[in-house]
């Protein structure tokens, strides 16, 4: 059986989150394309937007909902993903980004995702204009065209989330915080 690529996204579902982006964007996509790939939506799915999704879903067995689950198992749908799509249309620096990439997942988000501000497109993640169902696609199709190299940004994502999401990155930051104002405490006391 040919593998199946599988495309997450995760967070509660409503109107600022942009799942509805992301179906509109795989109206697009021909049958022959989404019989190798699996379109997973994770998060509370009780709000009139995800009934009305529930519904554009029926007879894509490639969409599937799965309601929320807990924090193990949001491990093990990461560590089960290929690509991590985050289509919010405004989310300051979502955590499941910085999980995604510490699984070595890339993550294709929106412009209005803090998160983008880390992400090269094309080469450690990928990035496209907010609302923008036809731009999702076109970057989901190419996921689909090439895998090797998604799997290769997933690495590169890995080392986003080193250097700036880890324990280490933050005790590094905080760090270099402390020392600063430090420094201008005493620079203030002897002035």
């Amino acid at each position: 059986m040919e593998y199946r690529m599988k495309f997450t996204t995760i967070g509660y579902i409503e109107r600022h989150k942009g799942q509805d982006v992301l179906i509109d964007a795989l109206e697009g996509v021909s049958l022959e394309h989404l019989a190798g790939s699996e379109f997973l939506l994770v998060g509370q799915d009780s709000s009139v937007m995800a009934k009305g999704l529930q519904e554009r879903i029926i007879g894509k067995p490639w969409i599937r909902m799965a309601g929320t689950v807990g924090r193990e198992e949001i491990h093990e749908i990461l560590d089960a993903t290929d690509v991590l799509i985050c289509p919010s249309r405004q989310d300051s620096m979502p955590t499941v980004c910085a999980e995604a990439m510490m699984h070595c997942v890339p993550c294709l988000v929106s412009d209005a995702v803090g998160t983008a501000a880390y992400i090269t497109d094309g080469v450690d993640g990928m990035i496209f204009k907010s609302g923008d169902a036809e731009g999702l696609l076109e970057k989901i199709l190419w996921c689909m065209r090439n895998r090797d190299a998604v799997k290769r940004m997933g690495t590169e994502a890995h080392k986003i989330y080193e250097k700036v999401f880890s324990v280490k990155a933050f005790e590094k930051n905080l760090l270099a915080y402390v020392e600063e104002t430090i420094g201008t405490a005493r620079g203030q006391a002897n002035g």
